[in-house]
This record gives C-alpha cells, structure tokens and sequence, in this order.
C-alpha cells in the first residue's frame, strides 16, 4: 500500500506540474541574457501542446488502471502506452511536415520571382504573405505582420524557422537572413535553386512515407492483438491472481520492458533522419519579435 501511495503521489505530482506548466508558459523577456534551456525549449516548440496533452491523457490512464488493478508496472505501463504509441501509430505528422516542405519550395520560388521584379526584400517578404499556400500561410503571414512593425529583419527570420521546425526550411531561412545583412545580388538564384532542393527532399520524403505506412499497419496490429489478449488475461481471476504478488509484478516489469523495446526497434527501423536543425533563434531576438507582435 505505501508503494501504491507514491506512485499515485508521483503520478499526480507530474500532472499538476505539467498543468501548470501548459497553463503559464513562458515569460516574455525573462532572462533575456541566457540562453533558453531544454526546458525552455520543449514549453516553447509548436509540439508542446501535443506532447502535454498526451502526458496528461497517460497520466490519468495510469492512474484509473492503479486504481482498478492495484498494480503499479501495469499502470506505469499503460500510462506510458498512452502517451507514446499515438504519434508511432499515426501518420499525419509526417504527411503534414512533407505539405509544409512542398508549400515551402513554392512559397520561395514565388519569392524568388517577386524580388526579381525590382522589389525589396522586406517589401518581398510582406507581400508574399498573399500568395504563400495554404500549408504555411498563418506561417507567413506572421512573418509579414512581424516586418511591417517594423521588427528585426534577421530576428523575425530566425522566429519564423522556429514556427517551421525542420532542417530544410532552416536552409531557406539561412539565405533569407544572409541576404538582409549583405544587401547583394544572387538573392533571387539561390532561392530558386534552394526550392529545386526542397523539392527533391519532398520527393525523397514521400517515398519514404510509403514504405513506413506498411510498417505502421503492423504495429496497430500488434497493440491490437496485444491489448486484446490483455483484456482477456486480466478478466480470468485464474490467470491474473499471480500478478498480484511482488514477484508478479517483476514478471510483469520484464514482459511488458520486451514489448516495449520490441516496438521501439520497429519505430527506429520506420523512422526517417532529417538531420539536426542549426538555425536557432537567441534570446533577445525572440523578445524583441514578442515585444512587436
């Protein structure tokens, strides 16, 4: 019972913290001197809401199966099911970052075309917010509001990869940046020909998304069958009652560690490297785009 009680203790203790944490955000401005820590980082990434709401729904799922059951490895471990099979099951992130990637390649070459024709760059960069496609037009259009208030150029560049996220559109926002501070021509070539690049990645990319959708049909059967023959594990008394005990639960531990790392492996075997991003934003420049918005 007093091992019960702080697992529930911990359990809780996680969720209000990450409630708290969703609810309050971060402080515009603070600490503007050093840099944001990993922390920091994963409140501030366009994922944290996902990422929060999955540990919320886990937490409570462990928490209703130790109620029910009595069992700390199965909570834990139907707690941590909940918050990381969703996004291994699912392809719509991926399939929304390929969008993006493609509407990104035709939103430079617009751009391309639009400084071409005698135009500034930040005149350029405002003016695209009505031609960007759908996929990364809120994107866009941030990042022209951000420019006719007269924000940093190389700051609200640096903000707008952040919103993007991806290795790629870091190379654009990169020859964007670099633009604003040398003020030269070839501007207007090495968009064009960063969006010949970013379109061979989509390509690259769908391929890809074509062979992990196969493998993710295996992986929905294999949580079906194993939840499943879970469900009928535990409705005969017979056959649960020894989980009960201290040894039962360490048998449980070790079974429940083999499916875990089992669909691990299979996760890393579907995944696709995008290489590390390298564009990120300081601290004062995300203040000062804040302070703009």
């Amino acid at each position: 019972m007093a091992l019960l009680a702080a697992f529930a203790g911990l359990c809780a203790a996680g969720a209000v913290a990450a409630l708290v944490a969703g609810v309050r955000g971060t402080v515009p401005g603070a600490q503007v001197g050093r840099p944001p820590s990993r922390l920091q980082m994963l409140v501030r990434s366009p994922a944290w809401p996902n990422r929060r709401n999955r540990l919320l729904a886990g937490t409570g799922a462990g928490l209703l199966v130790l109620l029910l059951s009595r069992w700390p490895v199965a909570a834990l471990a139907i707690g941590a099911a909940v918050y990381a099979l969703p996004p291994m099951l699912s392809g719509r992130a991926p399939q929304r970052q390929i969008a993006r990637l493609e509407a990104l390649a035709q939103w430079a070459r617009r751009l391309a075309e639009m400084i071409g024709a005698s135009r500034g760059l930040e005149q350029a960069l405002a003016d695209s917010a009505r031609i960007a496609p759908a996929a990364i037009r809120g994107t866009v259009g941030t990042l022209a509001a951000r420019l006719r208030n007269h924000a940093n150029p190389e700051q609200a560049l640096r903000a707008f990869a952040e919103e993007l996220n991806d290795p790629v559109a870091d190379l654009i926002a990169c020859a964007l940046v670099l633009a604003a501070r040398r003020r030269g021509p070839g501007t207007r070539e090495a968009l064009s020909l960063l969006a010949d690049a970013v379109e061979q990645e989509v390509i690259v990319r769908r391929a890809v998304e074509a062979e992990r959708a196969g493998l993710r049909t295996t992986l929905i059967v294999i949580v079906v069958s194993i939840a499943a023959l879970s469900a009928l594990f535990v409705s005969s008394q017979t056959l649960s009652a020894p989980y009960g005990t201290s040894l039962g639960q360490g048998v449980l531990a070790v079974v429940a560690g083999i499916y875990a790392g089992g669909l691990w492996w299979m996760r890393r075997l579907a995944s696709l490297s995008t290489g590390a991003r390298f564009f990120q934003p300081t601290p004062s420049a995300t203040a000062e785009v804040r302070r703009s918005q």
